[in-house]
């Protein structure tokens, strides 16, 4: 599972989310391509497709895929830069498929090699305090006097 950042409105104006993948043995073509990444959020269930910087200087053991997490409105999916956080696309669990690409800008799988899915949990981390604020907050209800062997938890 990727642990994926996005950068809330203090310090930080983006963040960028390095994974290392053995995936290269699972690509059919000989040139490379920037990966397409399609995330679908497990809570609102939309979709986000967008193509991430790549390394392949270690493509035997490893591909180096970046993708970067923006605030703002200049998201730019072909190129890696994209906004999380938000209505749509909400903090807590995303289903991740990355696909051999056949362009650096291609964003539509269709037909495309698929070569890793997995799962990917989204926090945001305060760019002045560096702390991960975790999709919900628990705390203990702890005012049940009556009774003393059940706890309750609620959301702040």
């Amino acid at each position: 599972m990727f642990q994926f950042s996005t950068p809330s409105a203090e310090g930080f104006f983006l963040i960028n989310n390095i994974v290392r993948l053995n995936i290269y043995d699972k690509f059919t073509s000989a040139s490379l391509f920037r990966p397409l990444w399609v995330i679908k959020s497990q809570f609102t269930k939309k979709e986000k497709k967008y193509t991430s910087d790549v390394n392949y200087t270690n493509k035997e053991r490893f591909v180096e895929i970046t993708t970067t997490t923006i605030i703002g409105t200049n998201e730019i999916p072909d190129s890696g830069y994209i906004k999380l956080g938000t209505t749509d696309c909400p903090l807590g669990f995303y289903d991740v498929s990355i696909y051999e690409n056949t362009s650096n800008i291609n964003l539509d799988p269709t037909g495309l090699n698929l070569v890793y899915t997995g799962l990917m949990n989204l926090v945001c981390k305060n760019g002045t305090t560096l702390e991960d604020t975790p999709p919900v907050v628990y705390r203990e209800y702890t005012e049940n006097n009556t009774d003393t062997e059940t706890v309750y938890l609620t959301l702040n």
